[in-house]
């Protein structure tokens, strides 16, 4: 059961698009897969369509149970991805979920192994940008950080923070999780190329060697509540999409059953 995180130094580098995307990629290849939405943005659902205007339970609602189980408040997208949305339930319940996490350092890796999924499958974990109790819960149940940062200097100055992030929370077997950086929005532009050198001097291998270019596909998918991978499957940023998802099942070491 590898398990990915999806994580960002700031906020608006098109985190929550990608692990979206990549859930479809993995599905189209075999696998099942589940998507928790550890970000209290709730935002993961308009990827996957929507749900109905009173559906209010998700992750942050069954930590109030002892024995969690994930498949109660899971939801299947029309294509196919199982997904956890985070929950809307309110402020009150948004605090007691993060005092949880604050708590119980090993929360979500637990909740995950209770969950006995099935053998084939893929877990993506979406979580909110920057330091927070959700990206230590990820950190701590993750086998492969990929880190989303665009072709620009705010992103390339993240850097530094979110090393000192990997290198503060190591995984279950107290080792550093292995990580890579994907860069999204790469244009033609000198700028965007000069930042995607740095980051390929600075990481090496660690940057994934496909590069997403600037999509309106990307856009125009979402604001019809719907993945670029099916809007527009032979566009440049879904061929890329499906490149990272091959490049990540080679690092994963896993194939279909």
């Amino acid at each position: 059961m590898p398990v990915i995180a999806v994580v960002s130094a700031k906020g608006g580098v098109g985190k929550t698009t990608m692990t979206a995307n990549l859930s479809l990629g993995f599905v189209q290849r075999g696998f099942s897969v589940l998507v928790l939405d550890l970000d209290p943005q709730n935002a993961i659902q308009w990827h996957m369509g929507g749900l109905p205007p009173d559906v209010v339970s998700g992750l942050s609602i069954i930590a109030e149970d002892r024995a969690p189980k994930l498949w109660d408040v899971a939801f299947s997208s029309a294509l196919g991805v199982d997904f956890v949305p985070y929950g809307s339930a309110g402020e009150q319940q948004r605090i007691g979920f993060e005092q949880v996490l604050e708590q119980q350092a090993e929360w979500l890796l637990k909740s995950l192994k209770r969950a006995k999924l099935p053998k084939n499958t893929i877990v993506l974990l979406d979580t909110p940008p920057g330091p927070s109790a959700y990206l230590t819960q990820a950190m701590r149940a993750a086998d492969f950080l990929l880190t989303v940062v665009l072709a620009d200097a705010a992103s390339y100055a993240t850097i530094p923070e979110m090393e000192s992030l990997i290198a503060a929370h190591p995984n279950e077997a107290g080792v550093p999780v292995n990580s890579a950086y994907l860069v999204n929005q790469v244009s033609n532009s000198q700028l965007s190329q000069d930042v995607v050198s740095l980051y390929k001097e600075q990481l090496g291998v660690r940057v994934v060697p496909i590069l997403i270019p600037e999509s309106a596909q990307i856009e125009e998918a979402l604001a019809y509540e719907r993945l670029v991978l099916d809007y527009e499957p032979e566009s440049p940023a879904a061929t890329a999409l499906q490149e990272v998802v091959d490049w990540l099942l080679l690092q994963l070491q896993v194939r279909a059953k």
